[in-house]
């Protein structure tokens, strides 16, 4: 008996990326040569976007390594080796049900490979260059794909190398020296993008990609066509509801497909209610205001630095260091320990902070209306 395929309320939505995806298609059209880097606030949709490129390359001559490193917990050397290399059952008549269906396509390789790497006889970049040549004989084109790449930061190889930075001496070998593959790095961490970057041998090794929030136009027309966008049949918004959520979410294609959920719960005769629409978004703004409340606690200080970057954005889309200047003239702030505030800042998801230009911006509009009812009571 056929089943009946389970139908969602609501599907993700993907939106244009037209302009992204030509990038991207004409990076990897080009003899691998640097490391690309994209960024972005949270949000903003750059695991859908690598998700809808990698959907794009397959039944092409690639061989895709792509690694999702929030879905993974990496806390030492040995979650490293697992999360990167795996058993290959291809041999072997056993496990070959376990094989299909749980083809991650990592890097491959045998029992006694994987368990010499574990034991650290092997070095693990040997392995993978190798790994990488065996794929490029077979005339296929390798690409390493890591999504969240901060994941790595702090673990150690042998109690003494720092991965990050062999894994980037690795990528700039394969990239640049020896053209063996294209390396792709996604983060929404502008400041841990910032760091790697200010090695020197990655200043002339790498190129960035900023992949920011949707704009007016393509929010528009998402919110237009629910149904063939989103699935979305229960409901249709006014244009008047569109620009309201327009106003107080912008671009943020993760916050706007939770809204969108949430106004599931309300629908009535095909429509949703002004009232409603506005409780729901007054609950997403709330949660902003506490987490600025959360945060800064009793700290004058903090609250200070609030108040100076919510006066700052009512006027400016983004903001550099020197426009908080007078905090440290007040005495609120030590040079170094505001440069260390601002850092935090960026790594909780408060802000965004851009690496090729240096300027920060609150993660979204939704920020900076709870921060405004944070400071103000209202919005």
């Amino acid at each position: 008996m056929k089943k009946t395929p389970f139908v969602y309320s609501k599907e993700p939505a993907f939106i244009n990326r037209k302009e992204a995806l030509t990038y991207l298609n004409s990076w990897l059209c080009q003899r691998s040569d640097n490391i690309l880097f994209l960024f972005g606030p949270k949000s903003s949709g750059k695991t859908t976007l690598i998700m809808k490129f990698i959907e794009s390359l397959q039944n092409k001559a690639f061989d895709i390594k792509h690694f999702n490193l929030r879905e993974i917990f990496i806390g030492n050397y040995s979650d490293f080796i697992q999360a990167f290399f795996e058993i290959n059952y291809s041999k072997s008549k056993e496990d070959v049900k376990e094989k299909r269906e749980y083809n991650l396509k990592l890097f491959k390789l045998s029992k006694e490979i994987l368990k010499s790497l574990e034991d650290k006889k092997l070095d693990p970049f040997v392995v993978m260059k190798k790994e990488l040549e065996k794929i490029a004989a077979k005339g296929k084109r390798p690409i390493i794909i890591i999504d969240e790449l901060q994941a790595l930061d702090d673990i150690y190889l042998n109690g003494q190398r720092d991965l990050l930075k062999e894994l980037f001496n690795f990528f700039v070998a394969i990239t640049k020296e020896s053209h063996l593959c294209h390396v792709m790095i996604a983060s929404s961490d502008g400041y841990f993008i910032n760091r790697i970057y200010e090695d020197s041998k990655l200043k002339k090794t790498s190129i960035f990609f900023e992949v920011d929030y949707l704009n007016e136009k393509d929010i528009r027309y998402w919110l237009s066509h629910l149904k063939e966008e989103s699935s979305i049949t229960a409901y249709t918004l006014t244009q008047k509801q569109i620009k309201t959520i327009w106003k107080y979410f912008g671009g943020s294609v993760w916050e706007i497909s939770h809204i969108l959920g949430e106004l599931l719960n309300f629908t009535k005769n095909n429509q949703i209610q002004e009232t409603d629409l506005k409780q729901v978004i007054h609950k997403q703004i709330d949660m902003n205001k506490g987490k600025f409340n959360y945060y800064a606690k009793i700290n004058k200080s903090k609250k200070a630095l609030f108040k100076q970057i919510f006066c700052i954005q009512k006027h400016k889309e983004e903001f550099d260091e020197n426009d908080l200047e007078s905090l440290v003239d007040e005495g609120k702030f030590e040079e170094i320990a505001l440069t260390e505030e601002l850092t935090n800042l960026v790594r909780l998801n408060y802000l965004a902070f851009n690496p090729t230009t240096s300027l920060y911006k609150l993660q979204g509009k939704s920020m900076f209306y709870g921060l405004q009812k944070y400071l103000h009571g209202s919005i």
